[in-house]
């Protein structure tokens, strides 16, 4: 097996204890060098509202999004450092889809619930040729339920207030029905303002969802 990024011979050492356990054993894409180069998000100083490393205590965006209605609690496992910036500019500015599987190892939401992805918008998914969100979270079972209309600006080119001025733009898919669903984990690859998935998680809520809505990201 071969680092997607470096493309060295990647070591694989499992322990019996993990060999024997219940969790699906997923092989590293990624080889200890490369995933080194990235900064991993330690939960316990991680702002428990938006996942913000070394944030403790409720950071004020968070404490804005309270007073607008309940918070997510997402969680997000890499802060955006250059090494993630190089890595989601080669994936999504460059469309090198097969980068998709770079994560697969540690992408796997901290609770379970149905996962619902924010999917691209059509325009986007034109252009691009993939949707990098599901290649993100691919090897996990995905519950499509929302669909995005096109946007006059993508997020990538807004300031923060443009980012959390942006209007609705998600809604759930017809024939949806949530049955006896009791969680749901919306998923992304960033979280910058949290605007977007506070918009999916509102076209959820107008759509009848009544049970708990938390997300989980790649970077925040």
């Amino acid at each position: 097996m071969r680092c997607v990024l470096c493309r060295q011979l990647v070591q694989i050492t499992w322990t019996l204890p993990v060999i024997l356990g219940q969790r699906r054993l997923r092989v590293p894409q990624l080889c200890a060098a490369c995933l080194r180069t990235f900064a991993p998000i330690v939960v316990a100083t991680a702002c428990p509202g938006c996942g913000r490393a070394d944030s403790p205590t409720l950071c004020v965006d968070c404490q804005r999004w309270a007073r607008q209605g309940a918070l997510l609690h997402h969680r997000a496992l890499f802060s955006y450092n250059a090494a993630m910036k190089a890595f989601i500019q080669q994936y999504k500015g460059l469309g090198d889809w097969r980068l998709h599987t770079a994560f697969q190892a540690q992408l796997v939401p901290p609770v379970s619930g149905v996962i619902v992805p924010l999917t691209s918008e059509p325009a986007h998914f034109i252009a691009r040729g993939f949707d990098p969100v599901l290649g993100l979270f691919a090897h996990l079972s995905l519950h499509l339920w929302l669909q995005k209309t096109d946007t006059s600006t993508p997020q990538a080119q807004k300031n923060r207030a443009g980012r959390l001025a942006t209007p609705q733009s998600f809604s759930v898919r017809s024939g949806v029905v949530f049955g006896r669903t009791r969680r749901v984990i919306l998923v992304d690859d960033l979280y910058t303002t949290g605007r977007t998935l506070y918009h999916a998680a509102a076209a959820l809520r107008m759509a009848g969802f009544r049970g708990e809505i938390t997300s989980f990201s790649l970077i925040r």
